[in-house]
């Protein structure tokens, strides 16, 4: 994906996890397709190994959900840039993900989502207790293998409650963007703990 990086900074910084200073901090200032101005967090420590990236979007502060039709193989290049704070779902195939403690920014397209869902999904079959789950988790793999093949009609859905995921779009025709209403951003997982009594005070 070209892009353009128009600022960088390093340094150097306590890990969050071991306290060690082998940790390096990088911040770009990243020029995107459709997207200017995202100022992407790098965060990785040499001795533990810790990583966490992450992407603020500088031009878009409010909360926003993006649709992408993904119909053939062009469609399934479509970038997603997702945020720490940003959820993903595909409806058809009933796959979501959503932040979490220790979620992290990146950027994949359509395709490489999908392989990445799939990768996981092998991970359970040496969890599986009986043959009724073995086959389940099978014919789901084989599902994953016929949307990333045959490159299958699916939707992408990208919600973020700060506007900090977007979708960089092979077709912008194909693109829905709905601002979503303060109600519709609370109910969305954030992955961290934000303290509303704090907030109503020094609002």
């Amino acid at each position: 994906m070209a892009s353009e990086d128009l600022d960088l900074d390093m340094m150097k910084t306590p890990c969050p996890v071991c306290e060690s200073n082998n940790t390096k901090v990088i911040q770009k200032i990243m020029d995107l397709p459709h997207f200017p101005q995202m100022w992407f967090f790098n965060l990785s420590c040499s001795d533990c190994h810790y990583k966490y990236n992450d992407f603020i979007n500088l031009s878009i502060k409010d909360p926003f959900r993006y649709i992408y039709h993904a119909e053939n193989k062009e469609d399934y290049t479509t970038k997603i840039v997702r945020a720490a704070n940003g959820t993903i779902r595909f409806p058809q195939i009933e796959a979501i993900i959503e932040p979490g403690p220790n979620a992290v920014g990146f950027i994949n397209n359509i395709e490489g989502i999908l392989r990445d869902i799939q990768g996981k999904v092998k991970f359970l079959l040496s969890d599986a207790e009986t043959q009724e789950e073995r086959k389940k988790i099978m014919d789901y793999i084989t599902m994953l293998d016929e949307y990333i093949e045959n490159n299958k009609p699916i939707d992408i859905i990208v919600e973020d409650p700060f506007g900090n995921s977007t979708i960089i779009p092979a077709d912008v025709t194909k693109l829905e963007t709905i601002k979503l209403s303060e109600e519709e951003a609370e109910k969305l997982k954030t992955g961290f703990v934000v303290f509303e009594g704090v907030k109503e005070k020094h609002d």
